[in-house]
């Protein structure tokens, strides 16, 4: 169950933002094969889907939402 009293009104928006963002990377052909640009926040990035940061944000306000 989340409790979202654990987050702040600017975190809750940032999560939201998170939920409403594509789950996937999109490729461009002036990026290197091995790149795309992140699900969430467009910078690119060499993996597929979110960089590392937009994933390691999420992750953090989950946690806060389920303490």
């Amino acid at each position: 169950m989340k409790n979202w009293g654990n987050l702040t009104k600017e975190e809750r928006a940032e999560y939201m933002q998170f939920q409403m963002s594509r789950r996937f990377s999109w490729r461009d052909s002036r990026l290197p094969d091995d790149s795309s640009y992140c699900g969430c926040c467009g910078e690119p990035t060499i993996s597929s889907g979110w960089c590392s940061g937009c994933s390691s944000r999420f992750t953090e306000l989950i946690r806060k939402l389920e303490v």
